[in-house]
């Protein structure tokens, strides 16, 4: 990998999401309560070959918000986590490269998740239902990172 790819990547799943997130905890600062959630990957825990920089800088995601998690939370700010495993995109429906014989898709609930269920997780950290969290994860991905294998059999991709 060459240093410019890491460096891109990390501008756009750190940097960003930090000047982002800075400038809302401003704002929210001043009205002495809000919410700050990442979308980040399960990937974050759970790494994919040749992946490195999106799976380390998803990983900072979740080191970036534990921490603003504890310095921001005595303003009454909180800061959380999605992470989202694969997704029903135009990419996996068309079955691109195949993604619909992906070993991500084999979950539990034999299902992916699709971008509402993205959103009401996000939905979920930024409401007052979750007024007593902070400095947490929420997978969205049908149960992938609980197991160690998926369930099914490369013979299984076939039918």
């Amino acid at each position: 990998m060459d240093v410019s790819q890491l460096v891109d990547v990390y501008n756009t799943n750190i940097f960003w999401n930090f000047m982002m997130a800075r400038q809302a905890a401003l704002q929210m600062k001043e009205a002495g309560i809000g919410s700050i959630v990442f979308i980040t990957s399960n990937s974050a825990i759970r790494v994919t070959e040749n992946r490195l920089a999106y799976c380390s800088s998803k990983s900072a995601i979740l080191g970036m918000s534990k921490s603003l998690a504890v310095d921001l939370g005595r303003f009454g700010i909180r800061s959380n986590c999605v992470l989202p495993g694969m997704i029903k995109t135009v990419r996996w429906q068309s079955n691109l490269n195949n993604c619909q014989k992906s070993l991500p898709n084999h979950t539990p609930l034999h299902d992916i998740a699709e971008f509402d269920d993205v959103a009401d997780a996000a939905w979920y950290f930024g409401s007052d239902q979750s007024r007593n969290i902070t400095g947490a994860e929420l997978v969205v991905d049908g149960g992938n990172l609980a197991q160690l294998t998926p369930s099914e059999t490369w013979e299984d991709f076939e039918k």
